[in-house]
């Protein structure tokens, strides 16, 4: 799918931690944009006069190709998202797209496993969409790591859809726990005591690349086929 110029409108803003914030954004012109689960867009920021781009996956599922999601933290002083969290519902959007080959390995004849870690999520989060929307039958794993539980993005959501669907398994990892009653420690050591037989799985990963790097070493370390593991490079 070549990539096109778009204009949008911010259609809402939600807070989904106290430095995330959900963005859905509906496409005026084109109406919309068709796209793959996993990639992403480029949104045009204004600077100073300039544009400067950055890219952010899309959340939302290819089935919605008339909105789009995207999950963004703020960082203190960033030009992108200091331009996002001035936005106001019914404010314009240019952007373009889409972008990327960060995709779900065809055919669905696996059961795919997602490691996410922070807003790493959002295109594991489109992806587990489409999985179901398509009504895929076999086991889906979500393995999602943060240092703290108030991190964990789209918590309410997943925990729903586990206990919507049989074959989605959703295990939450905080590393640095206060309150917290589930998994703890990197979602390295919640791989290993879940997921013990690689043979009919494909690993997705999605993060800050040096972290996803670690991980990639460490699963190979448990005997993971490199092959087996897919990750995009974003840092």
């Amino acid at each position: 799918m070549p990539a096109t110029a778009y204009r949008a409108t911010t259609e809402h803003i939600e807070s989904l931690s106290y430095n995330v914030r959900s963005f859905r954004f509906r496409l005026q012109e084109p109406p919309q944009l068709p796209f793959k689960a996993g990639q992403f867009i480029i949104i045009n920021v204004p600077h100073e006069g300039k544009t400067v781009k950055r890219a952010y996956s899309i959340a939302s599922a290819p089935h919605e190709p008339f909105t789009l999601e995207l999950c963004i933290q703020k960082a203190e002083g960033g030009i992108a998202s200091t331009y996002f969290w001035q936005l106001k519902e019914g404010d314009p959007v240019s952007l373009s797209g889409p972008h990327g080959n960060f995709l779900l390995k065809e055919p669905l004849d696996y059961e795919p496993v997602f490691m996410a870690t922070g807003t790493g999520v959002a295109p594991l989060r489109s992806m587990i969409k489409h999985l179901f929307q398509v009504n895929f039958t076999g086991n889906v794993w979500l393995l999602f790591g943060t240092r703290y539980e108030h991190a964990l993005l789209y918590e309410s959501e997943f925990r729903s859809l586990a206990g919507l669907r049989r074959n989605f398994h959703y295990v939450p990892t905080v590393s640095r726990p206060k309150e917290w009653h589930g998994e703890t420690g990197h979602i390295q050591q919640t791989f290993q005591k879940h997921i013990t037989d690689f043979a009919n799985k494909e690993i997705y990963l999605c993060g800050w690349l040096e972290v996803v790097k670690a991980i990639c070493k460490d699963l190979e370390s448990f005997g993971v086929p490199k092959e087996k593991l897919h990750y995009e490079e974003w840092a």
